[in-house]
């Protein structure tokens, strides 16, 4: 990851460094550098556009491509993503999410042991500094709160049980996330009693969800394909898969994880006829 820093703000001169001090480029002579700075809220953000030399757009941004590909599960790093800007051939755009600043700062400890950095600062216009913007983001689409420290413990059945609304008589749906804090994770709980089927199936946008069936048995319908269940089996579902559950005559008793992503699901009302 490259950490671009300003030099002499005041003169408009720029370096971009490593994290460890190690000068990569030196647009010290170069008029124009613009770095703005956004105050807090919670997540940081960074966005930085690049200028390669003429004809040398796409090779800067397959370089900073196969950059972005290293960064997943770096601590810390929630988004990581190249792009190009409409009519500027030579412009890439790197767009940064990170928890903290600090974890940000980290994960680039080690760029000037990267050997393809040399090759990314041999593309850039040497006369066009990059422009970074850094930013804190405020929870919104696709931008969550940061996960909680420490833990919470909680009995599933100690939350409150929201079944009457699905029109099942017997059934329980508990959402837990609310009383243990979750920030990022979704939770569910379900209970179907013997021989009853869910009155509707669901699907996501983006979410991948598992299912734990904690004990019972009986079947999930998954678009047109039927899974038999029993104790323990684990279940996972893409997102645009329709799903829904059916007990057995011991009942189904199912837990439900997931990324939180609010807005995301659709129900499907009688989806499930035969």
């Amino acid at each position: 990851m490259l950490v671009v820093g300003s030099g002499s703000p005041s003169a408009g001169s720029a370096i971009v460094r490593s994290a460890k001090g190690r000068t990569l480029a030196d647009f010290s002579k170069t008029a124009g550098w613009a770095i703005v700075t956004l105050q807090s809220m919670t997540t940081v953000g960074r966005h930085v556009e690049f200028t390669a030399q003429p004809e040398k757009g796409d090779e800067l941004a397959a370089e900073l491509t196969a950059v972005a590909a290293e960064m997943q599960g770096v601590a810390g790093c929630e988004q990581y993503a190249v792009g190009r800007v409409e009519g500027r051939p030579d412009t890439v755009a790197v767009v940064e999410r990170w928890r903290t600043a600090e974890l940000r700062d980290a994960a680039a400890a080690g760029a000037d042991q990267d050997p393809r950095f040399p090759t990314i600062i041999g593309l850039l216009a040497p006369d066009v500094p990059p422009r970074v913007t850094d930013f804190d983001l405020a929870p919104g689409v696709g931008v969550l709160p940061p996960a909680r420290e420490g833990f919470t413990h909680r009995n599933l059945l100690d939350s409150e049980n929201v079944a009457s609304a699905f029109g099942v008589e017997g059934m329980e749906a508990r959402f837990p996330g609310g009383d243990l804090g979750l920030e990022r994770t979704g939770l569910a709980h379900h209970r179907l009693p013997a021989g009853a089927r869910a009155p509707f199936g669901h699907r996501h946008v983006e979410a991948e969800e598992v299912y734990v069936v904690l004990s019972g048995s009986g079947r999930a319908r998954i678009d047109d394909a039927y899974v038999d269940l029993r104790p323990l089996d684990v279940l996972r579902i893409g997102p645009a898969s329709v799903r829904a559950f059916e007990a057995g005559d011991e009942g189904l008793d199912v837990l439900a994880v997931g990324p939180r992503t609010p807005g995301d699901g659709e129900l499907l009302h009688g989806w499930w006829k035969d």
